[in-house]
C-alpha cells in the first residue's frame, strides 16, 4: 500500500513522511532460587573476612557472606562475549547506514499523470514538467505524477492522495505528489507525498526530507510559479537521489546509544567482578570481624593480624603470623 512522503505548506514549514512500524515485546524470567552474593568494604552481620595486600604492599579487607569465591576463577569470556554482543551489532547498524540506491526495476506501466484540476499549470508548463518527470524516471525507474485540486488542507490532502494513487495506479513503483492551493491571493497552499513501497529503498526518509524542503523552499519563494518550483525541485533532485550517502536516523542513534550503554555497564560490572575475584583469590580468610592493623617489626609495613607469615615488603617474619584457628573452616580436632 502507498504512504506519505511527507509534504509541507505555505506559511511555513514541512513534515515527513510515514511508514508502518512494527515491534515486539520480550519477557524476562527470574528465579528465586538463584542466590546473591554479598560483598562490602565494611563488616556486616555473619560476614567472612578477606585480607589482601595490593602491589604497593597496602593492607585491604573484604567482607563477603560466602567462601565460594576463593574457588572461583575470572571469567573473561564473558567480557568477549559482551564485547562481542556489543560491537557486532553497531557493525551491522554502520554498513546498513550506507545507502547505495539501486535503480527500481520498470516492470510496471509507467504511465506519468499530470492531472492539473486546479488549473496552476500552463499547457506548456505540463508539457515540460512532464518531460522533467521522464527524465526523473530515466534515473530511478520510479514514475513521478502530479495531481492539483483547491481547498484541501494538510490531512484531507494526505487523504485526496491517497485514494488518488489506489484508483491510478496498480503498482507500488509511482511518486505521486499533490498540490493543493487554498488562497490564491494569500499565497496560502499545501503539497503532499505519496509513495509506493517499492520506491522506499530509493526515497527513503532521508531523501524525501530533503525533496520536501526543497520543493517548501521553492513554493514559498513568491517569484516562482508552481511549475517552476515543482521543475527546479525535482531536476536538482535527479542529479542527487542516486548517489551513495551515509545517514543514520534519530531512532538507530539512540538504539546505538542505548546498546552501548547496557552492554557497557555489562562489561564494567563483570570486570569489577574480575577484579575483585583475583584479590580473594590472592587473600586470607580470617574470622575476625573487625582485624587488627599491626606493624612490621622491621619496616613498619601496616599488615592484618593473622593473615600472613612474613611482612610482604622487606619479608621479615611477623608477630601475629597465620593461625589455623583464625580461618574460618578450621574445626577444632575431636578428642
Amino acid at each position: 500500500m502507498p504512504h506519505s512522503s511527507g509534504g509541507g505548506h505555505g506559511g511555513g514549514g514541512f513534515h515527513g513522511g510515514g511508514g508502518f512500524h512494527s515491534g515486539s515485546h520480550g519477557h524476562s524470567s527470574s528465579s528465586n532460587n538463584i542466590r546473591t552474593v554479598r560483598y562490602t568494604r565494611t563488616y556486616f552481620p555473619g560476614a567472612y573476612c578477606f585480607i589482601y595486600y595490593d602491589r604497593l604492599f597496602r593492607p585491604h579487607t573484604i567482607y563477603s557472606d560466602s567462601l565460594d569465591d576463593q574457588k572461583r576463577k575470572p571469567n573473561w569470556i564473558t567480557i568477549l562475549v559482551y564485547a562481542l554482543m556489543m560491537i557486532v551489532p553497531l557493525i551491522f547498524i554502520f554498513f546498513q547506514c550506507f545507502h547505495m540506491p539501486k535503480m527500481i526495476k520498470d516492470d510496471y506501466n509507467t504511465k506519468i499523470i499530470i492531472s492539473d484540476q486546479a488549473e496552476v499549470l500552463s499547457d506548456e508548463e505540463e508539457a515540460n514538467l512532464k518531460v522533467t518527470f521522464e527524465s526523473f524516471f530515466d534515473k530511478t525507474g520510479i514514475t513521478p505524477s502530479f495531481v492539483s485540486t483547491k481547498g484541501l488542507y494538510r490531512y484531507e490532502l494526505e487523504d485526496f492522495a491517497y485514494n488518488f494513487y489506489v484508483d491510478n495506479f496498480k503498482d507500488e513503483k509511482h511518486w505521486l505528489i499533490a498540490y493543493s492551493e487554498i488562497n490564491e491571493r494569500s499565497h496560502k497552499w499545501f503539497f503532499e507525498g505519496m509513495q509506493g513501497d517499492d520506491t522506499d529503498p530509493v526515497l527513503t526518509t532521508y531523501q524525501t526530507d530533503k525533496f520536501n524542503k526543497a520543493l517548501q523552499k521553492a513554493l514559498a519563494n513568491m517569484d516562482n510559479t508552481v511549475y517552476q518550483a515543482f521543475d527546479k525541485t525535482f531536476n536538482d533532485f535527479s542529479n542527487e537521489v542516486m548517489k551513495p550517502y551515509f545517514y543514520m536516523d534519530k531512532g538507530m542513534i539512540v538504539f546505538a546509544v542505548i546498546w552501548v550503554g547496557i552492554f557497557g555497564c555489562l562489561i564494567a560490572l563483570q570486570v569489577n567482578t574480575n577484579i575483585r575475584l583475583k584479590h580473594i583469590n590472592e587473600s586470607t580468610a580470617v574470622m575476625h570481624e573487625e582485624p587488627r592493623l599491626e606493624k612490621c617489626p622491621y619496616c613498619d609495613t601496616p599488615y592484618y593480624a593473622y593473615s600472613i607469615e612474613t611482612c610482604p615488603k622487606c619479608g621479615g617474619v611477623v608477630d601475629y603470623p597465620k593461625s589455623a584457628r583464625n580461618n574460618p573452616e578450621y574445626k577444632d580436632p575431636e578428642f
